[in-house]
């Protein structure tokens, strides 16, 4: 059980169940060990750090400045990819603080039902991204020459009118590739969910047009990494291009704000 002295706090981890172990190996601060405290039914993954260093104008500077940041966001990585190995593991963000085991347990009793819930959701599980982008210049070239050799659409022989109608057509599929989309992330969808635990829809950053996050028991992230190959040799040709990454620690399905 960690000790706090004046001027630390309690830095959390995240949960697990209750015969998790502390991983033997140094904390955010590289300075104190990792410790484990059992209350509620369930585990708490924490250590020790130095207040100053989280809070007031000397923590504020420090989580702008990459250098202080970027080892201690690792460490905290590399806390939860250890725990992962023991079993199911609710990981928080980092820079989660408590004064004293007396505020943790207060917010370990409080939430103990949802915690265990999540738990024993994700047992057994992997998160899992997928993300897309769409070439969509690519997207109508290919649906304008779909269209034309199945007959949907035709153009007239006159080279002056057929530039014209080529142009519209453009025009029109262009108008329509959001719909066009729509239908095929919803059949991608489909086509996945059978083999998922849980989905959740991610906020879309830069040029990315899917963005997904899959619970996924491990028995299926072979069949979901096949489909996944399925699929993107299917969508290829209309400028999509996937790319898949895991395993991560379940943070998209556990949602549980701390405060």
């Amino acid at each position: 059980m960690i000790e706090v002295q004046t001027g630390l706090a309690i830095y959390l981890y995240g949960f697990a169940l209750p015969d998790s172990v502390a991983p033997p190996i140094l904390g955010v601060d590289d300075e104190h060990l990792i410790s484990t405290h059992q209350c509620a039914g369930f585990t708490a993954i924490i250590s020790s750090v130095a207040l100053a260093d989280f809070t007031g104008d000397i923590g504020e500077n420090n989580v702008q400045n990459i250098a202080w940041l970027t080892p201690r966001a690792c460490r905290h990585a590399l806390v939860i990819d250890k725990l992962m190995e023991q079993g199911p593991v609710y990981p928080l963000s980092f820079g989660t603080l408590f004064s004293g085991l007396s505020a943790l347990e207060r917010e370990m009793t409080e939430r103990s039902a949802d915690v265990l819930a999540v738990l024993q959701q994700i047992t057994g599980c992997q998160e899992w991204s997928l993300e897309a982008t769409l070439d969509r210049k690519q997207a109508v070239d290919v649906l304008l020459t779909e269209g034309l050799q199945t007959g949907r659409f035709s153009l007239p022989e006159a080279s002056g009118r057929r530039h014209l109608e080529e142009q519209k057509l453009r025009r029109q599929l262009t108008a329509g590739l959001n719909d066009w989309l729509t239908d095929c992330l919803m059949s991608l969808h489909n086509d996945l969910q059978p083999l998922t635990r849980d989905f959740r829809s991610r906020r879309l950053l830069d040029d990315k047009v899917l963005q997904w996050a899959f619970l996924l028991p491990v028995a299926q992230v072979e069949a979901f990494q096949h489909e996944v190959s399925v699929m993107a040799n299917r969508y290829e040709v209309y400028g999509f291009r996937f790319r898949v990454t895991g395993p991560w620690a379940a943070y998209s399905f556990c949602q549980l704000a701390v405060a």
